[in-house]
């Protein structure tokens, strides 16, 4: 019996965002993702800003398509991300994952890290990279997108 693994607990990637719609560039850092953790949950924010369920509806997740991967689990939250954490870090050693498109997107990654280490000094986060095939995808110009052609938005979002 290995000593160090009595107390381990399985390791958890929780992977936030508003998914609006959940793209291509989504999927990529979730596969990359799914290397590196026993379990995987998509945790999709429930905006209360956009308080209008029609706004949190319109771009569900594609709830059958990602749970087809055993390791993945699809998830929502209203709260403070850190309290959604906080909850699974009960049984799981939980780390946040982030993707990561350009050096912009670093430069505002580090920003979120720098507010969620102040409420939760100990959170683990990761970056993963996306494929350069994917760097131009973002859910606000497939949004645009999709306002006059529904054809080509299609080519970048994941449905089930």
């Amino acid at each position: 019996m290995n000593v160090n693994n009595i107390d381990r607990k399985p390791t958890l990637g929780i992977y936030p965002g508003s998914f609006n719609p959940f793209h291509l560039g989504h999927l990529d850092i979730l596969n990359q993702a799914v290397e590196v953790f026993e379990s995987v949950i998509i945790a999709k924010g429930i905006n209360p800003s956009k308080s209008s369920k029609e706004y949190n509806d319109k771009y569900p997740l594609p709830r059958k398509f990602l749970e087809q991967n055993p390791k993945v689990k699809v998830g929502s939250y209203d709260t403070l991300l850190i309290d959604y954490i906080k909850k699974h870090e009960i049984e799981n050693s939980v780390t946040i994952i982030r993707g990561l498109r350009n050096g912009s997107d670093l430069e505002y990654e580090q920003n979120i890290v720098a507010f969620l280490r102040s409420m939760h000094p100990k959170i683990k986060v990761i970056a993963f990279y996306c494929d350069p095939r994917y760097r131009h995808i973002s859910s606000s110009a497939l949004r645009d997108i999709q306002k006059f052609s529904e054809s080509e938005y299609r080519k970048y979002i994941v449905e089930d």
